[in-house]
């Protein structure tokens, strides 16, 4: 085994296969020994030993690791950074002295974000990787449904760390995509240099619309940069009981055994903007409305509503972008509003209301240049889909020929004339699988659809699939194995899996052409 001395004077790793070199690329004061072996061994979270051996010269350091996995893990998570400055580990050799190394060229995750749904193809991934670095690309994944799209190139830190690009060209009309950094840490937000942290160079500028101009670097290049509640507004709340035409489960009140409160709670996001330039202001906001969850509650004593509201709300997932001051503040609204209308349901057993809460939070001006463009792109794509549903009907004894010209004019229809063969090809084969002009059915005669009455609701507990609870005037299914699903939720599990979420038994089901 060579110590550290020895490496040190050899520049040779002793175990390569298990063993890592690694460099700060930093023309300021590196961390310590002592800070740099204390911060990466609580970030990596091992499951051997380490062993951390530093070189005498070229500041370099050996970390040596136990196990063969702990390597891995952490050169496919990498870059990682000390205090914000960036770590760049290499691979060793028994062959190359560690001195030979190049620490400044570091492997990055970027994740793509504005780009169109029609340039998720191979020869974009190819294009993107060319305009992040002239280096062979080390991997990617992208999925056009989810809108991810990630690369995995090495970087070149000589150079100014790449912003993104215009899809079309530089230019002012076309939409800037932009590019996220896994594990930035700290760089100049004038340069976009790694090696340093602020310069004495004016910010670099490009156009954000026609009259407005935006810093080309900022926090927005990290990909972990997360968008905080606490960036926003002080949430606003909305409290309304059932207007006369929406139900909501009051035609069973009657057999409802004991009080109860339900809430319906929708939160919409309203994600807001603001840039000066010139002496003019730009305002832009976009909203985003998240799905409604419902709970219900005893009518118990105000304090013990209070503490009953404030447990449900926190569970609420929606609701964990928001500050514990946002939830509170809901929770005492919620309570002022049930409050005030005391005399209207003092006397009734089933109190429906809902909830409507909506928070607004500050975005810097190029994420939200890019969720505008997302939004135009998921709007325009929504469109093409029903075109293409409705031009192409039932596919069943259609040639593929056939469906490729349809799918093509049904996407001219909406205006488009520039998009990917690949595209057209992923629709020929989604209207051809089964699942497309087809949906299982549960056998009426196996299973029993019930509608949820008072008794039922504390009865059926909690359905498994969708992990929520069963509300007054819905509808529940009885499977033939006797367990008890939403209806909606069990519909769409046997699309997926004709076998029961719980016992794994086989449900009975027939086919229903669509």
């Amino acid at each position: 085994m060579i110590h550290g001395m020895e490496a040190d004077r050899s520049g040779l790793v002793a175990h390569p296969k298990r063993s890592l070199a690694g460099k700060f690329f930093t023309s300021l004061v590196p961390p310590s020994l002592d800070r740099t072996e204390s911060s990466l061994r609580q970030q990596w979270k091992l499951s051997g030993s380490l062993k951390v051996l530093p070189m005498e010269k070229d500041n370099i350091i050996l970390f040596e690791f136990e196990k063969k996995r702990d390597k891995k893990e952490v050169v496919k998570g990498g870059p990682w950074n000390v205090d914000g400055t960036i770590l760049v580990l290499k691979k060793c050799s028994q062959d190359i002295s560690m001195v030979d190394l190049d620490f400044s060229v570091a492997c990055f995750k970027v994740k793509v974000i504005g780009l169109p749904k029609f340039n998720y193809t191979e020869d974009d991934v190819e294009k993107i990787a060319k305009k992040l670095s002239d280096k062979p690309l080390i991997s990617y994944k992208y999925n056009e449904f989810t809108r991810l799209f990630c690369v995995r190139v090495e970087i070149d830190l000589k150079k100014p760390l790449p912003p993104g690009f215009y899809i079309n060209g530089n230019g002012r009309g076309p939409p800037f995509v932009q590019f996220k950094y896994k594990n930035l840490g700290e760089f100049c937000e004038h340069c976009g240099m790694i090696n340093h942290r602020i310069c004495g160079e004016a910010a670099k500028m490009r156009p954000l619309t026609r009259k407005f101009k935006t810093r080309v670097y900022g926090p927005w290049l990290r990909c972990d940069h997360k968008v905080l509640a606490c960036n926003g507004l002080p949430v606003k709340f909305y409290y309304s009981q059932p207007k006369p035409f929406v139900d909501m489960g009051l035609t069973y009140e009657e057999t409802v055994t004991y009080a109860q409160f339900m809430v319906v709670v929708q939160v919409d996001l309203v994600y807001k903007s603001e840039q000066e330039w010139g002496g003019k202001k730009l305002v832009r906001s976009l909203l985003v409305s998240g799905d409604n969850d419902c709970f219900r509650f005893s009518c118990f004593p105000t304090q013990v509503i209070k503490d009953v509201l404030a447990f449900e709300i926190d569970r609420i997932s929606p609701l964990a972008k928001l500050t514990s001051e946002d939830k509170t503040s809901i929770v005492l609204g919620l309570v002022a509003g049930l409050m005030k209308q005391r005399k209207t349901w003092s006397k009734k057993r089933w109190i429906p209301c809902k909830v409507r809460v909506e928070k607004t939070v500050m975005v810097p001006p190029v994420d939200m240049e890019v969720m505008l463009e997302e939004a135009k792109d998921k709007k325009l794509h929504k469109t093409i889909d029903i075109n293409i549903v409705k031009m192409v009907g039932f596919p069943l004894g259609k040639s593929d020929d056939v469906l490729r010209k349809t799918i093509r004019d049904a996407i001219r229809g909406v205006g488009q004339t520039q998009f990917p063969d690949s595209y057209v090809e992923s629709w020929v084969r989604l209207v051809k699988r089964p699942k497309y002009y087809s949906r299982l059915i549960l056998e009426k005669d196996c299973h029993k659809c019930v509608k949820v009455l008072g008794p039922d609701m504390d009865m059926f507990g909690t359905c498994c699939i969708c992990q929520e609870g069963f509300f007054l005037g819905g509808y529940a299914t009885i499977t033939s194995c006797s367990h008890v699903f939403h209806s909606s939720c069990i519909t769409d599990w046997i699309n997926k899996s004709t076998k029961c979420p719980l016992c794994r038994v086989q449900l009975e089901v027939y086919t229903l052409m669509i």
